[in-house]
C-alpha cells in the first residue's frame, strides 16, 4: 500500500497518513523531477476516498506544485450551467443589437446616396438646359429683355 495503512483505517487515519506523505514526498520538497512516489499516493487516497464515498480534497498529478479544491457538486453544475446560459444569451443579444445597427446604418446609407445620385441627375439636367439655351442663342435675348 502506497500509504501505509491497514484494511481497517478510519477516515481519519487516511488523512493523516496522505497529509504527511504528501509533506515527505513532494516534489518540491524533496527537490527531485521524479515525481512517481508522489503520484502513487495521490491515486491512492483518491482511491480510498472514492471507496467511501467521500471526496475531501484532491492533487492534480503534477510535477511541481499541488492544487488544493472542492468536488463539483450538483448545485456547482447548476451554477456554471445558468451563468453559461446567460453568457450565452448576453453574447446573442450583443450579436442582434450589432445586426440592427448595420441595418440601420446601411439603410442610412443607401437613403444618402440616393438623394446624392438625385442632386447629381438634377445637376445633370440644369447643365443640359443651360447647354441647349446657349446653343440655341437665347442667352443673348435674354439678357437683352434685363436691360
Amino acid at each position: 500500500m502506497a500509504l501505509g495503512l491497514g484494511i481497517s483505517a478510519s477516515e481519519q487515519q487516511i488523512k493523516m497518513a496522505y497529509k504527511d506523505l504528501v509533506k515527505k514526498c513532494h516534489p518540491d520538497v524533496t527537490g527531485s523531477s521524479d515525481a512517481s512516489a508522489y503520484n502513487r499516493i495521490v491515486e491512492a487516497y483518491n482511491f480510498l476516498c472514492k471507496d467511501n464515498g467521500n471526496i475531501a480534497l484532491t492533487h492534480s498529478k503534477v510535477v511541481g506544485k499541488t492544487t488544493k479544491r472542492q468536488t463539483a457538486s450538483n448545485a456547482d453544475y447548476y451554477r456554471f450551467q445558468k451563468k453559461a446560459e446567460k453568457a450565452k444569451q448576453r453574447k446573442k443579444e450583443e450579436f442582434e443589437k450589432k445586426q440592427k445597427d448595420f441595418a440601420a446604418q446601411y439603410e442610412k446609407q443607401e437613403a444618402d446616396y440616393k438623394r446624392a445620385m438625385e442632386a447629381i441627375d438634377a445637376i445633370r439636367v440644369a447643365r443640359s438646359i443651360q447647354s441647349m439655351i446657349w446653343a440655341n442663342g437665347m442667352e443673348k435675348d435674354w439678357d437683352d429683355d434685363k436691360n
